[in-house]
């Protein structure tokens, strides 16, 4: 096998440096094995020896000397207007080279990446001539396929249909996300996860957002195989896909978004002109730990072509969870202010309707945060046609890419660090084509973009450092909303980890110690242990100063500490809908989060071999006597020590853990 390892340098190496020559023809299937062996990715045609037949992939991992199936038969395929790209034949596929790409992140859940996987070119074509390339990345962790239309005549290519599919083992369950049917604040990837059976068709037409996690059959607890299905690097010429509503035989198929997403806006289907790449689909496998800690979805990213040392991860206070009115108010922005110096916290945010404060007000508060070294971040309708949300702005000064460019170089010279822009409601090319847009105009002028009311990760983030964090996920904000909410955010929590927060950064709000609406139900300690337990490049704490002032000396100082980018993260236990016991380390310290899923108490079996050797002062924050109580405790430690922490339902705790 040939091998091949690209540097940082060559990081945004063209096609042909990873898939190029030599090349052969294939006389049987084309198998396909992690660099560790132990995953193995078998493409072949359906009929076997036939000439000309659709093509199809399986999925196996090796444990005890067996192939264990992960993933059966599943389909590839996809149908242009002017070509069916199915029944094919192969005309060649390159040498498999093992590589991979060695780059540091400004943010998320580990600081250095050394990603490897063996990868290889399957180039197919039509009886006409027409071609079909499948570029394939297996991984230790994971199995990534995407399309490439390599002809270069400037024709207008337009994609009717994709057929890609993942046949998932009967007796798996999933844990999986509706999709939203369009409307005035939807699709926004706001719902509660669902476990089912895995082939169970979706509550409606709109089918499941990504992404979507199985437990496959097997064994159970530790031990038991998982898969995350996902896309990545979807750009400006193709469209966000979702799996389709009906999984028969369990084979979850490819769908493209709803004609009636963004006011109707915009070409259901994906077009372009000359040579064509498509987004990867992704298949992240192994134990939960695997799953949790997985980065590929970043990694199937380009890196930037800029210099983006300039980006700063951090904490941001802001007033719209204590009062919707809050960004009008001088007083009430000017305290938030202060409520991130007196914290330590590098940011502040204006939220929405700032533009209808009194005249002067925002340049005055500007000045403040200016005097008090705390950087502004100011809220934006990303407006548009797509959208006709009014009630909330400023819109139309971010909408086409003139006054978008002009806005943006006006708040950098006023010394504003970032925006923050909401509602988005579709995930057609012509959206994600201005997601881009954005991200490059906002990089380009030195701001740092955060997106709400929006789609799902794609990884972009590596592409475009500037881009910290994502909403798209049902978070603290519902206890404004959703009575529902309060009832089952504990168990909601436990399923994140897993799930959303493993493709990318997730704006949640964590720690909401006070109450909204509607009173939340978690513990304070649970609420503050989400601070570790989520990753955000930045955190948004939603409560008010007298909220955090309250807590004991000992939890405040975590809070005003705790940070935002982390160097290494595991998964330490945890289950969706039970447990999630994280550890995060940056430099030499760590910091753990623990939150209980469920309404009864629970205790946690905390292994503290990952420190490694020496001695560590450990501060923990828990459960107290009742939910909103909190006991500290600290200690000596070592790596060698175990013990149990004790959680009230739906409670948790916090620790840090530091060289003395």
């Amino acid at each position: 096998m040939c091998r091949l390892f690209v540097v940082c340098a060559l990081a945004a190496a063209s096609p042909a440096v990873v898939w190029g020559q030599p090349t052969y023809v294939p006389r049987g299937p084309i198998v396909v094995t992690s660099p560790d062996k132990q995953l193995i990715a078998t493409l072949a045609p359906v009929a076997g020896t036939a000439k000309v037949s659709p093509w199809r992939y399986r999925l196996h991992r090796l444990a005890g000397g067996a192939k264990v199936e992960l993933l059966g038969w599943s389909p590839l395929g996809i149908v242009r207007a002017d070509a069916s790209l199915v029944e094919l034949s192969v005309v060649s596929a390159t040498a498999q080279l093992e590589g991979g790409q060695v780059y540091e992140r400004l943010q998320g859940k580990v600081r250095s990446h050394a990603p490897t996987s063996t990868q290889t070119a399957i180039t197919l074509a039509t009886a006409n001539g027409t071609r079909r390339v499948v570029d394939v990345q297996v991984g230790n962790d994971s199995l990534a396929l995407r399309y490439r239309f390599p002809e270069s005549d400037a024709g207008l290519r337009r994609v009717k249909e994709e057929l890609t599919g993942f046949a998932v083992p009967a007796g798996s369950r999933g844990w999986l996300l509706q999709h939203d049917p369009p409307g005035k604040w939807t699709p926004a990837y706001e719902n509660f996860f669902a476990e089912v059976a895995a082939g169970a068709p979706a509550p409606t037409s709109q089918g499941w957002s990504y992404p979507a996690l199985f437990r496959l059959p097997g064994a159970q607890g530790p031990g038991a195989q998982w898969l995350l299905i996902t896309e990545a690097a979807v750009d400006r010429h193709y469209a966000g896909t979702r799996l389709a509503a009906e999984a028969p035989g369990g084979v979850y198929r490819l769908r493209f978004p709803d004609p009636g997403e963004g006011l109707g806006l915009g070409d259901v289907e994906p077009h372009a002109t000359g040579a064509w790449t498509l987004p990867w689909r992704v298949i992240i496998t192994g134990d939960l730990a695997t799953v949790f800690a997985s980065t590929v979805v970043e990694d199937l990213n380009p890196q930037p072509t800029a210099d983006f040392r300039w980006v700063r991860p951090g904490r941001a206070s802001f007033g719209w969870w204590i009062d919707d009115d809050a960004s009008k108010k001088e007083d009430v922005l000017k305290a938030f202010i202060d409520l991130a110096a007196e914290m330590g916290w590098e940011y502040s945010l204006i939220d929405a309707n700032w533009h209808l404060a009194p005249e002067g007000a925002i340049d005055r508060v500007v000045a403040y945060a200016r005097e008090k070294k705390v950087g502004l971040w100011l809220w934006y309708n990303s407006a548009g046609p797509h959208n006709d949300v009014t009630e909330w702005g400023p819109r139309d000064r971010i909408t086409d890419r003139p006054a978008r460019r002009t806005e943006f170089a006006r708040l950098k010279a006023l010394g504003i660090a970032g925006v923050k822009v909401d509602f988005w409601h579709s995930d057609k090319q012509s959206v994600m084509a201005l997601y881009h847009d954005m991200m490059a105009d906002a990089a380009e002028a030195g701001l740092l973009i955060a997106f709400h009311g929006a789609t799902t990760p794609r990884g972009w983030s590596r592409t475009w450092p500037n881009l910290l964090t994502v909403e798209a996920v049902l978070n603290a904000e519902q206890y404004k909303y959703n009575e529902r909410y309060a009832k089952d955010a504990a168990w909601h929590n436990t399923i994140l980890p897993f799930t959303r927060n493993v493709i990318g950064s997730m704006d949640y709000l964590p720690a909401a110690l006070g109450d909204a609406k509607y009173p939340h139900q978690t513990t304070n300690a649970h609420e503050l242990a989400l601070t570790v337990v989520f990753e955000s490049g930045i955190v948004h704490f939603p409560d008010s100063a007298k909220s955090y002032k309250e807590l004991p000396p000992a939890a405040l100082t975590l809070l005003r500490e705790v940070p935002t980018a982390w160097d290494e993260s595991r998964l330490l236990d945890g289950e969706p809908g039970r447990l999630a016991l994280i550890a995060r380390r940056r430099g030499s310290e760590w910091w753990v989060g623990a939150i209980n899923g469920l309404g009864d108490a629970a205790t946690v079996a905390l292994d503290l071999s990952f420190l490694g050797e020496g001695e560590w002062t450990l501060t923990m924050i828990r459960d107290g006597g009742a939910p909103r109580q909190l006991l500290s405790e600290s200690a000596t430690v070592r790596g060698v020590d175990r013990f149990n922490v004790p959680m009230l339902a739906r409670g948790g705790f916090l620790m840090r853990l530091s060289k003395p």
